[in-house]
């Protein structure tokens, strides 16, 4: 009768629904799914980004070293050595995208000690670093693309010397802020989307992911004013959450 048919209909409606939940949830743990796989197959890419033009340098650098200062060449393929290791490491551990900010720093220290071989006088580097912040958590390789952006862009085509600032600060509600600038040529803001290779819109949207939308890179630029590139790392007691 009646109350059959309402009965019927109530429960249709309740199974429609309980599909409708189930298909939503199997949509949203796929959208992650391939958000995660887009952050590996991304950081695959900024570990191989690594590889050519930057080893082929350093080797060249450090066996022009080895004619003039035989300690300092073997101190910089000791260098070489543990910057190789770091990535291998990380390359072994695929499980584990994050690392503490105090790691990143290293990594970022020896790309760039290496660097200043080619560069010698060119390559200034100033750290204003909070040691206090060390601990936060970030993707891997977020910090050591953005400096190699400004070796390229900023160093490496000019003779004049130059300086390269990497701070660490507090942002304003307890989080970190990073920001990597040069005082080399710039560019034009509407240059930066996708003109600057691989590097930064991969790093932008994996602290996205792994930290909230505000930490996607902010960059500052315009032709004659450097550039600049920073993103802020949310509260440790927010990034836990």
């Amino acid at each position: 009768g009646l109350w059959g048919m309402m009965m019927y209909g109530a429960a249709a409606a309740g199974f429609s629904a309980w599909r409708a939940i189930e298909r939503a949830r199997a949509e949203a743990a796929a959208s992650a799914q391939a958000q995660a796989l887009l952050a590996r197959a991304e950081l695959a890419a900024l570990r191989q980004r690594l590889n050519p033009h930057f080893l082929f340098n350093t080797l060249h650098s450090i066996l022009a070293l080895v004619r003039r200062d035989a300690q300092a060449a073997e101190e910089a393929l000791l260098a070489f050595s543990d910057l190789l290791r770091r990535v291998l490491d990380h390359e072994r551990d695929d499980a584990e995208d994050m690392a503490p900010l105090a790691d990143e720093l290293a990594f970022t220290r020896e790309y760039l000690a290496l660097e200043a071989l080619r560069l010698g006088p060119r390559l200034n580097v100033r750290w204003d670093v909070d040691d206090g912040l060390l601990s936060a958590r970030l993707p891997v390789l977020s910090v050591q693309p953005l400096a190699e952006n400004s070796i390229k862009h900023a160093f490496s085509p000019r003779r004049a010397p130059g300086t390269l600032t990497i701070a660490v600060r507090p942002a304003g509600d307890g989080g970190v802020r990073v920001e990597v600038a040069d005082d080399g040529p710039g560019c034009a803001p509407e240059a930066v989307t996708g003109g600057r290779g691989l590097g930064l819109d991969a790093v932008s949207r994996r602290l996205a992911m792994a930290c909230g939308p505000r930490s996607a890179l902010a960059v500052d630029t315009a032709p004659g004013r450097g550039f600049r590139v920073a993103f802020e790392l949310p509260p440790p007691a927010a990034r836990a959450a």
